[in-house]
């Protein structure tokens, strides 16, 4: 039986508009476009190569169909919109924000 929530390394086997195919372990799963990116992916060519190997997260596992879902997205947090490696505006700008308040108090 094949964990979900696991990583695994998959070989891209095959590239379309909208998803991957994924070679590991003797099984083949999919990616969606979905699951590439939460920002807007115009060519998953950008993200992935063909014949390359990735690690991706199993989503979902159904052995009886042979059919399984991978998610490059969910391990790569800057491809997620609301990670918390995203710097806090006031932290991010904080210069500027200091400069901006010195000024007004002049």
């Amino acid at each position: 039986m094949i964990d979900t929530k696991k990583i695994i390394k998959g070989k891209v086997i095959r590239i379309e508009p909208s998803f991957i195919i994924v070679s590991f372990a003797g099984h083949q799963g999919i990616c969606h476009i979905s699951e590439i990116s939460d920002y807007h992916v115009s060519d998953i060519h950008r993200y992935v190569k063909l014949n390359e190997t990735y690690p991706f997260l199993l989503i979902n596992a159904d052995e009886t169909a042979n059919k399984y879902r991978l998610s490059f997205k969910q391990i790569r947090p800057k491809l997620l919109k609301h990670h918390r490696e995203i710097i806090d505006s006031i932290q991010g700008f904080k210069n500027l924000y200091e400069a901006t308040l010195k000024a007004l108090e002049k």
